[in-house]
């Protein structure tokens, strides 16, 4: 996994609310998505969240299959009925990726930044 000064440490609320049984991606999106990072979580094929975290895209991409992969191999490895180690085997994950978040006023934040100086 790569070690960026980018990442940053999710709060407890954030980690929370990622593995809450039953919370929907438009819950985690609202806690977890950042102004300046993008965010991600990466479900199973059993819809559990698996991996979640903050950084550059790259990173997020990176950090999410590398978890999986683990979670993968931790978790799949010990199932014992049929229909759940084939589901385990040929189901689909999902990763959801979130840019940085917009600022309700981009205008206002573009010339706050000096994004409109010409000089």
């Amino acid at each position: 996994m790569s070690k960026s000064d980018s990442r940053q440490s999710l709060t407890d609320g954030e980690t929370e609310i990622a593995f809450r049984e039953g919370a929907t991606d438009e819950e985690i999106e609202l806690k977890l998505r950042d102004l300046m990072l993008w965010s991600y979580i990466m479900r199973d094929p059993f819809g559990q969240v698996c991996a979640v975290g903050k950084g550059t895209r790259a990173e997020c991409i990176e950090n999410a299959f590398g978890i999986a992969d683990e979670h993968a191999i931790h978790h799949f490895s010990v199932l014992e009925d049929p229909a759940e180690e084939a589901r385990a085997l040929n189901g689909a994950w999902h990763l959801v990726l979130w840019p940085p978040r917009l600022d309700p006023d981009p205008r206002f934040w573009a010339a706050s930044s000096d994004v409109f100086n010409d000089g």
